[in-house]
């Protein structure tokens, strides 16, 4: 069964504060989320979304909103969720540290374990190297809802786009503004060195690269991707190694490129 989900948080301890999620069939499910500390409610986040202060105070906290939402879900067989972007992970995983009931920590882990960000995958489709904006794809394809962060309305377009982008193939960008604009070079541009056994993959339209390391990775950006006058240093290097790290975590794309990193077990012998 595949489950459309998206949240709201706060902005800096970043704690689930709205739920939106909708099945393949249709069925809803949506709750505010009362966090941990209120004292992490700002004003940015209200502004954001509508959600008050006051209306958090009264909400139910994360125990039970997700006690309730493990009883919506349907685990009489497979459990796939799908978001948007690569920031709701990170909400289920805060809001974690802080539930004590052990239906909301397995609802929670379930999410988690289960997620699926199909924002690269829809980049991919639309020929370009960036996220493009979930509303823009509702507007291409005349989905009907409500734009303006609300999880469940949120949840609903993401259905719809999704279920579009089905056996979907273009051959170029609809949207002048995200399409890939090549860089100019004195010099021509090189391809890294095939590996046989790579950690990490870098996709562009098509065409995939591999690299035996982060570091590896990271010395190809310095080399063919970095403005020529870019200062080139080991904190430069280990900071686009670590951006290549996140991104490959979670297949996002970071300088123009979907990075995917590859487990152990699914190298072959």
């Amino acid at each position: 069964m595949k489950y459309y989900v998206d949240f709201e948080a706060t902005q800096f301890d970043q704690e689930i504060i709205s739920v939106g999620c909708i099945n393949e069939n249709g069925r809803e499910f949506y709750s505010l989320v009362r966090p941990h500390s209120m004292r992490k409610m700002t004003g940015f986040i209200t502004d954001l979304t509508g959600i008050t202060s006051a209306e958090l105070r009264r909400a139910p906290d994360a125990d039970e909103v997700f006690e309730r939402m493990f009883d919506y879900v349907d685990k009489s067989e497979n459990v796939q969720f799908y978001c948007y972007g690569n920031c709701d992970g990170r909400f289920v995983k805060m809001t974690m540290r802080h539930v004590t009931s052990f239906k909301a920590q397995c609802m929670l882990g379930l999410i988690y374990s289960s997620l699926t960000d199909v924002s690269p995958e829809i980049s991919e489709i639309f020929r370009t190297n960036q996220s493009v904006s979930l509303y823009k794809l509702a507007d291409y394809y005349n989905v009907a809802g409500v734009r303006g962060h609300n999880a469940l309305a949120d949840a609903k377009i993401l259905k719809q786009v999704y279920e579009h982008t089905r056996g979907e193939v273009l051959e170029e960008c609809p949207f002048p503004e995200y399409v890939v604009k090549k860089k100019e070079r004195t010099e021509p541009f090189h391809e890294p060195e095939p590996v046989s056994d790579p950690h990490v993959t870098a996709s562009l339209d098509g065409t995939t690269y591999g690299f035996a390391s982060y570091g590896k990775a990271a010395d190809w950006i310095m080399s063919e991707i970095l403005p020529e006058k870019a200062e080139v240093t080991a904190e430069t290097k280990s900071n686009i190694s670590n951006r290549i790290v996140r991104a490959a975590a979670n297949c996002s794309v970071y300088h123009g490129y979907v990075w995917r990193s590859i487990p152990k077990e699914n190298k072959p012998q």
